[in-house]
């Protein structure tokens, strides 16, 4: 996931109206009532405590617009939405929305009616979804320029119908260009709104509201244990005694303007940080899920503040096919507030889920955190019995005890290979776990006239020993109807994912096929690497976690919105306890149960160094090989400390495990956050800085330099220049101008930036399909863009196979020479030098099991071509990759890289 990245959540704001980029208040700070059902009452204080007008304001008349919409809404036969937006220039036949319900996937819709406030977009909120009326509708108003998003305002937004009067059956929402409040009238009026209600300590309780607030009162557990009089917008309550975690708390204010009484119910998520609470409930054995034998099946979750789980048993994992469990079991509740229930016979295949009840859910259905089976789109949770789903020779099967600075990882997705028309294999293999591994597939390109591998043995055939796969958890997606998607919008983290399983209403063929896929490549000697989401869901509200444990699992603002540290609407909170735990418990099973190589961590700085460390620990005790790296930063501003995340600037607090080395990455190519016309060193190194030559040469040694941060460890670094994020090499390079549009032109200038990580020390990684000068068609963002779009086109292979045939040389160095695969001191003394004032990179390095050395010479992408001789005598060629017989004293070309060898 990039820092920047857009993703479409579907994530609902409960009780706030004005407000855009958040989730609203935390699932533990659900509003009660609205202002429609909210009763008046008589203060005291009323009289003396002078509110505020609702914000009303008179705007200028419109200009004339550019579009010519209908002006006569049609009478709503059903709840319809009238989102209107209103811009001062009037411009509107560019701007559409995207919109989407809690729950569903977005949509494009155009705005379709205008009045004198602006454009209308019109719709029967059954569009989206039958529950939309009582969860949100979240939109973005934009326009696409080339393939990219212009947002009018930066966040996405959120409509609650709770907090907006119904009139004739249409709720009425009114946008101002560039502002961030949801208005509920052409005048601008404000609706009363308590932003937040939460505890601050074991017995205080602190709120706000958007308008002055004349009285309160606080309830526990429906009795009042507080009351007051304020003439103010926030405040703080102090409770007669200690508060407890497992009793309900509601407060309400009374509105001084208004008269109006609404309510809320106060979260209790500081409580939940109280060593007390850790004491008396953090819960630490090894048997949470479904815990599964031929006898019975023992189940069990985590939920001290719930009142009752039931276990329901269904024979299908599909809803609308049965709906109706086919067994219940009331779960009993145990030491540490865990609830669980023990049902005899064979249940292999079974699907289930829990019923919750508590002071925020009445009997509400999940998904177990813990099940590692799923049905269609994961609604349901499976008993698997693992040994049924192992292929033959599974026992056989072990993850490759790589060295990690040996790897070379070639990062795709799933769908990726094989989803082009050039892959020939079995069709309803294409774009599932199946297809990856099929083997026998080639492609003959009829206008380059060359016959090349493709998927399996392409991959095979590059070299490579480790792949990681895009996220393979179970996604928020119609597993039934499947759309392209990145898949980093967590469901179900113990699940595989049904997209690309060719039966996804079954959870063992999902397990069978990606077994199958890590055996297949364990045979080939490459180990599978899992990308892992546990830094957000795809929507908190009503998540499995959140049902459970309402503010216990997530992080939270002071006001109780939910921190948005991913960018993706809400963050996970590594540091408590409980989902430490889940962490180190999930990424534990899928290394023990489908024998993973390693994982890469996405958005990693937002989890804190204690629980990276203990999560690594953990994986080594199985593996001791392991592979884990993840991203060093976050997607936003988080509300976890500093010192305490797994971030760049505290990479030498990381035990274990490394991360993505974006410094020499962004003097090589200005990737990243970059501007996309800035240029790089391989684009042209006279318009980059000393301090960007000198990244790159502490790249080559596997240390990691950027803002001043120094990790000089190479088992801490993993090298790249391009992964999914952002654009592929190639059109990196392009649209950067620097480079030009000639195929081989970027061809030469992809294998150079590649070169260096290729021929570092630490852990090489690649994006797929950079060997063949792969394009997104210039997409920089291509989450959701589709299967073409994403596609590996191996026509690009037959077009520049002699390419395909330099990373392999590259890659053949980096796996088998152990003089890449040096620790920390002897990397620090390897042989690296900048030349000709940093135009040509110069490095040595042994193969001390060979007996022999090489030497290798990278020359940048000057504006001129002016560079000084560059001398091999005593080498013999190894690669020169522009096809030249290079031997003795000659002058490069830009975009060269060279490497001789001789024997030692």
């Amino acid at each position: 996931m990039k820092k920047n990245k857009l993703i479409v959540l579907t994530l609902g704001l409960v009780g706030l109206l004005s407000a855009c980029g958040t989730t609203g208040l935390n699932s533990a700070s659900r509003s009660s009532a609205s202002s429609s059902g909210a009763a008046s009452i008589t203060s005291s204080s009323a009289e003396v405590c002078s509110g505020e007008a609702n914000g009303g304001t008179s705007l200028p008349a419109q200009p004339s617009k550019d579009v010519t919409y209908p002006t006569a809404l049609p009478a709503a036969t059903e709840p319809t939405v009238a989102l209107h937006y209103r811009r001062s220039d009037a411009k509107y036949s560019t701007w559409t929305l995207w919109l989407w319900a809690k729950g569903s996937d977005g949509l494009t819709y155009a705005f379709n009616y205008q009045d004198d406030f602006g454009v209308t977009a019109y719709y029967p909120l059954s569009t989206f979804g039958a529950s939309t009326e009582t969860a949100s509708l979240g939109f973005i108003i934009y326009y696409l320029s080339g393939t990219s998003w212009v947002k009018d305002v930066s966040t996405d937004c959120f409509i609650d119908f709770s907090a907006i009067t119904k009139e004739n059956n249409v709720y009425n929402a009114y946008i101002l260009s560039g502002d961030t409040t949801i208005y509920t009238s052409p005048d601008l009026t404000k609706n009363d709104v308590i932003s937040g209600a939460l505890f601050s300590g074991i017995s205080t309780v602190g709120w706000t509201a958007n308008k002055k607030v004349s009285s309160f009162e606080l309830d526990e557990n429906g009795s009042q244990i507080a009351e007051g009089e304020v003439c103010a917008t926030s405040g703080t309550i102090t409770l007669p005694k200690a508060a407890s975690v497992v009793n309900s708390y509601v407060l309400k204010l009374t509105f001084a303007t208004s008269q109006k009484v609404l309510q809320k119910s106060v979260s209790t998520t500081a409580l939940y940080k109280l060593t007390s609470f850790d004491d008396n409930y953090a819960y630490d054995g090894a048997d949470l899920g479904a815990v599964y034998a031929s006898a019975k099946t023992v189940f069990k979750v985590w939920s001290p503040i719930s009142s009752a789980v039931t276990l329901n048993l269904y024979l299908k994992g599909t809803p609308s096919e049965d709906p109706t469990p086919y067994a219940t079991y009331p779960m009993s509740k145990g030491d540490k507030g865990v609830f669980s229930s023990s049902v005899e016979g064979d249940l292999s295949g079974k699907y289930y889920t829990y019923a919750v009840t508590n002071q925020f859910f009445a009997n509400k259905e999940i998904v177990d955190p813990y099940a590692k089976g799923c049905g269609l789109n994961g609604a349901r949770g499976m008993v698997v019995n693992f040994a049924a789903a192992d292929p033959a020779g599974w026992d056989e099967v072990t993850p490759k005890p790589y060295d990690r600075k040996s790897l070379v990882v070639w990062e795709t997705h799933v769908a990726d290979v094989t989803s082009s028309a050039t892959w020939t294999g079995t069709e309803s293999n294409r774009e599932k776990y199946p297809g990856l591994v099929e083997s026998g597939t080639t492609y003959t390109s009829p206008t380059y006239g060359k016959t090349v591998t493709t998927g399996f043995d392409h991959i095979k055939e590059l070299g490579v020993n480790a792949v990681q796969i895009m996220p393979i958890f179970d996604q928020a997606n119609d597993e039934a109807n499947p759309t392209f998607n990145w898949g980093y919008n967590p469901l179900n983290y113990n699940c595989l994912e049904g997209v690309y399983s060719t039966n996804p209403s079954d959870g063992y063929t999902r397990i069978r096929e990606f077994k199958n896929v890590v055996q297949k490549f364990n045979e080939a000697g490459i180990n599978v690497i899992m990308d892992v989401v546990y830094n957000h869901v795809s929507g908190l509200e009503g998540s499995n976690f959140d049902v459970l444990m309402p503010g216990y699992y997530f992080r939270y603002n002071a006001d109780g919105t939910a921190s948005n540290g991913s960018g993706c609407g809400n963050e996970t909170a590594s540091e408590m306890k409980m989902f430490r735990k889940f962490m180190i418990d999930s990424t534990g099973f899928w290394a023990q149960e489908y024998k993973l190589g390693g994982f890469r961590f996405d958005l990693m700085g937002l989890h804190d160094l204690e629980t990276m460390n203990e999560v690594t620990a953990h994986l080594k005790t199985i593996n001791p090989s392991i592979c884990v790296y993840g991203e060093p930063w976050t997607g936003g501003t988080t509300t976890l400390a500093s010192d305490l995340q797994a971030k760049q600037a505290n990479g030498n607090s990381f035990v274990g495990y490394g991360a993505f080395n974006d410094g020499m990455r962004d003097a090589l190519i200005k990737g990243g956050l970059h501007a996309s016309s800035e240029l790089g060193w391989v684009t042209d190194s006279t318009k980059t800085s000393s301090a960007d030559v000198t990244s790159i040469l502490a790249g080559l040694k596997g240390t990691t330099l950027n803002n001043g941060v120094t990790i000089a460890d190479p088992d801490k670094t993993t090298n790249y220049v391009t992964c999914h994020d952002n654009y592929t090499l190639r059109d990196r390079l392009y649209v950067s101008g620097g480079v030009g549009s000639s195929g081989s032109t970027l061809a030469k200038a992809g294998v150079l930036a590649n070169s260096f990580p290729l021929l570092s020390q630490g852990t090489s990684f690649m994006l797929s399909g950079d060997e063949f000068s792969r394009t997104k068609a210039d997409n920089s963002n291509s989450y959701n863009a589709s299967y073409k779009i994403n596609e590996l086109n191996y026509d690009l292979k037959a077009r520049f196979s002699d390419f395909v045939g330099y990373y392999e040389k590259l890659i053949a160095l980096k796996t088998s020479v152990d003089g890449l695969h040096l620790k920390a001191a002897a990397a620090a003394s390897v042989e690296v030098e900048a030349l000709a004032n940093g135009e040509i990179i110069k490095q040595v390095f042994k193969d001390t099991a060979a007996s022999k050395e090489y030497v290798a010479y990278h020359v940048s992408g000057d504006a001129t071509t002016a560079y000084p001789s560059i001398d091999l005598t005593g080498y013999d060629l190894y690669l020169d990759t522009f096809g030249n017989a290079r031997s003795g004293s000659f002058i490069p070309s830009k975009y060269e890289v060279i490497v001789g060898v001789k024997s030692l």
